[in-house]
């Protein structure tokens, strides 16, 4: 499971609130640097929202993992 900055940063704009949400859009915008900034400023909306992409990943892979179960025993 590799979660990239890009997908914590997505996962902040679609679960975060207003704050959140803008601190993802920001990040989505950054350079390596600017990024950089936003991580070291908030390590904690990161760590949570990182977390949360972690699990948001691993739901869609069972589920994926189950439809494709399904497709294969009809």
């Amino acid at each position: 499971m590799n979660i990239t900055d890009r997908d914590v940063a997505r996962t902040m704009v679609e679960y975060g609130g207003s704050f959140v949400s803008r601190l993802g859009h920001a990040a989505l915008a950054a350079d390596p640097t600017n990024l950089r900034t936003i991580r070291e400023a908030f390590p904690e909306y990161w760590a949570n929202y990182l977390r949360m992409a972690q699990q948001l990943f691993e739901v869609e892979r069972q589920a994926s993992a189950k439809q494709n179960n399904n497709n294969t025993t009809k």
